[in-house]
């Protein structure tokens, strides 16, 4: 339920915090299917402020931490597993790479090393880092304080609802395990609602004025509620269709001193590090105090930053309203004896988590849609963080994915990592 490994074996604590200062912790998801603990993406963006490829505009001072690792701009910056070009969309129907569907999208962390690819694993509370970042939660299993249903049990279908039909998305009620084989749970992946949807672009989106850098956390709320109040239409707008109801999370500043004492979360989740994804209380929790680069901002760049990430803590409440996480889930407890493709499933779903994210970012207004050097940093190879587990995306990978959704105009079956050839994935 953290992010990064700050001197400690991830392998021996789930609680894992980031001692370097280039990379940037994702929100933490609590309380997701089955009451399971996941684990934070372990390859975030860099932060704002650390844009090697990016000149200091004469208005702001020279940053003073750069990434020394952090190739130059050019040729090799060019990523070699990125999907290949897909022709823009028309407007009146979604694009021809779209899935086919069937008849009837808060956690964010890396996975745990291989020995603990059991099969007790499953989904719970995570941290999610920033959004943008130009990855995306692989978020793995791990035994909870709940009894795990076993992966081959077919779960009891709930009072009211019918007996799932494998391989076929249907939304789970609570506490439901979807039935199938792994291919028949990748399937759903591929061929769900979600990615028959196109999120709109806002009529209006406006946040309140700021001078540039870090918003006054006395200030925050208004303006992370502004921000909120236009993903929340747009997702809501895309899945009602689809007869999904997206119920717009609630949005709660608080500070690590005084965590919320009526959260649903666990309050050691509730850290200055990342914001935390709350399914429990619909509550996404930020921290006043969290900074991504956000004081390296322009008054232009800074609704831009803010909605980018604000924009990735939204995309797990979607997924989570179409129980695509359910899905997921299931899919590793099936794979819990086949360690190399799960290491794929994960990277999969954190790149639709940054193609969605990304999707979502974009199709924001002009003033808080990203542009010139906050878009050239997000989309940009240097700018992701470089894997570290075997479930994690490669830096060219994840920036293709961002590429992807920047690109999508909004339709989220251009986000379909899950059929998308491996290479695309690595």
């Amino acid at each position: 339920m953290s992010s990064e490994a700050d001197g400690v074996d991830p392998s021996d604590s789930p609680h894992v915090t980031a001692d370097d200062e280039d990379t940037v912790q994702r929100p933490v998801l609590d309380d997701a299917p089955f009451g399971r603990e996941i684990i934070p993406d372990h390859a975030p963006i860099q932060r704002f402020d650390q844009r090697p490829r990016f000149e200091t505009p004469p208005s702001q001072p020279t940053p003073q931490h750069t990434i020394p690792s952090a190739p130059p701009p050019g040729p090799q910056s060019t990523p070699s597993h990125s999907p290949p070009p897909r022709a823009s969309p028309p407007d009146a129907s979604p694009p021809h790479s779209s899935p086919p569907l069937p008849p009837g999208i808060d956690a964010t962390t890396g996975p745990r090393p291989r020995r603990l690819l059991i099969p007790a694993l499953a989904f719970g509370c995570a941290m999610l880092l920033l959004m943008g970042i130009g990855g995306g939660l692989t978020a793995l299993w791990l035994t909870g304080p709940r009894q795990l249903p076993s992966p081959t049990a077919s779960a009891e279908p709930s009072a009211g609802t019918s007996e799932a039909e494998p391989g076929v998305w249907q939304p789970l009620e609570p506490g439901q395990v979807p039935v199938g084989t792994a291919d028949e749970l990748q399937q759903v992946l591929a061929e769900n609602p979600l990615l028959a949807a196109r999120l709109p672009v806002p009529a209006q989106c406006s946040l309140p004025a700021t001078e540039g850098g870090a918003v006054p956390a006395a200030e925050l709320p208004a303006y992370l509620e502004a921000g909120a109040g236009c993903l929340g239409a747009a997702w809501g707008k895309a899945l009602g269709p689809a007869g999904i109801a997206f119920a717009a999370p609630a949005v709660v500043v608080y500070t690590a001193e005084s965590p919320p004492a009526e959260a649903a979360c666990t309050a050691v989740n509730f850290t200055d590090s990342a914001p935390v994804i709350c399914h429990d209380d619909n509550t996404l929790y930020w921290p006043a105090a969290w900074d991504p680069g956000f004081s390296h901002t322009s008054a232009d760049e800074a609704p831009q930053l803010y909605m980018w990430h604000l924009s990735y803590s939204y995309t797990l409440f979607a997924l989570a309203a179409t129980s695509l996480d359910g899905y997921y889930g299931a899919l590793l407890l099936e794979l819990a004896e086949d360690p190399d493709r799960a290491d794929e499933a994960q990277r999969r779903w954190a790149l639709q988590i940054s193609c969605l994210s990304s999707a979502a970012a974009f199709q924001l207004p002009q003033g808080v849609r990203p542009t010139d050097r906050v878009e050239e940093f997000v989309s940009s190879v240097p700018a992701q963080g470089e894997p570290v587990l075997a479930g994690d995306p490669a830096q060219d990978s994840r920036a293709a994915w961002v590429g992807t959704g920047r690109d999508s105009r909004g339709f989220l079956g251009e986000c379909s990592t899950w059929d998308a050839p491996a290479g695309e994935v690595a």
